[in-house]
């Protein structure tokens, strides 16, 4: 990583910034060994190298169900990835087993976010952090706790789960979940500054719309220095968007420039990583740009006409259209200078 991005992801977890329920650091031993496996901290032995084994014949006997518990709580875990039903409902049997324990509720949450449940899903996730805030911390369960806050609604909530969740991105298991995390906590940060209600991460740069949206292009660049994926296209888009956005034009249309050299589009999926929807028209547009620009008007017409024409950005989308009328903009010769 850049200089530059190990300073804000230092500054992203700087000593007091963390949601209270999500503290780095504070689960050490067993407890982060449970954490990273997956298992339920009440099915670890006392010892590190019983850890797979599960508790122990005297933990067993003094919990009766505990075994029965576990083994349920296990196949949970199993089942998640391909099986989410099933997950879910051997969650439940594991709550009927022990019940009290935050562990199946996370299960239900993710399940239930997998299975397009969001109400349901945050309820589950609300159950398991009253029950122990600890029981989030896994990076996995992190990103579907803030997906499951900023699609119900509650970005600022969701923007503090991702800054804490950033500087483990590396943990995940796949590059594509990994430039997924920075692409949605670049949108979660650019749709809470729009409202106005987002804190800055730390005391980095002028507390301005125009600099807090520094943090929104620190994750789009850490993402555009990891491997292709699927989301490629989707992370170069949202940059010019964004720099567009900070005022930084020339920057903005050497990204556009960019898209249409390598033939960026916008998938024709959902863009489920949008923290406001509106912006779906308006990186149509910028895809659109370099190559129609009647499309493109049209889209930042669109994007006007929605939600976005209220917002902080209107001016911005206005400022596109007149450039594209004048015959100006990215589908003008590409500028020096590139988008990194």
């Amino acid at each position: 990583m850049t200089a530059g991005w190990l300073f804000l992801a230092t500054a992203l977890i700087a000593p007091g910034r963390l949601p209270a329920a999500i503290t780095v650091g504070q689960s050490a031993g067993l407890s982060a060994a449970a954490a990273a496996s997956g298992r339920p901290p009440e099915c670890m032995t006392g010892s590190r190298r019983a850890i797979a084994r599960g508790p122990s014949i005297w933990e067993a006997a003094r919990v009766p169900n505990l075994r029965r518990y576990c083994d349920l709580m296990a196949r949970a875990q199993t089942q998640l990835a391909a099986q989410p039903d099933a997950a879910k409902a051997s969650a439940l049997e594991a709550d009927k087993a022990l019940p009290g324990r935050p562990a199946p509720a996370v299960v239900v949450a993710r399940a239930s976010l997998a299975l397009g449940a969001l109400p349901e899903a945050a309820s589950a996730f609300e159950k398991a952090r009253g029950l122990d805030p600890r029981s989030v911390e896994d990076p996995s369960t992190m990103h579907d706790l803030a997906r499951v806050l900023a699609r119900t609604g509650k970005r600022d909530e969701a923007l503090g789960v991702y800054r804490a969740l950033v500087p483990r991105v590396d943990l995940l298991g796949t590059t594509d979940r990994r430039v997924s995390v920075l692409l949605e906590a670049a949108h979660v940060s650019m749709a809470a500054e729009a409202a106005g209600t987002a804190t800055p991460p730390a005391d980095v740069g002028k507390k301005t719309p125009r600099a807090r949206l520094d943090e929104a292009v620190a994750y789009l660049r850490e993402a555009r220095q990891r491997p292709p994926t699927q989301l490629s296209s989707d992370v170069l888009l949202s940059l010019a968007l964004v720099l567009d956005r900070k005022g930084d034009r020339e920057e903005a249309d050497a990204a556009i420039a960019e898209a249409q050299r390598t033939g960026a589009k916008i998938r024709a999926a959902a863009l489920d990583y949008l923290a406001a929807p509106e912006d779906g028209a308006a990186l149509a547009a910028l895809a659109a740009e370099g190559t129609d620009r009647a499309a493109a008007q049209k889209g930042w017409e669109s994007y006007l006409a929605g939600p976005g024409g209220k917002g902080p950005w209107a001016a911005a989308a206005r400022a596109r259209i007149e450039l594209l009328k004048k015959g100006g903009g990215a589908a003008s010769p590409a500028k020096k200078g590139g988008s990194r």
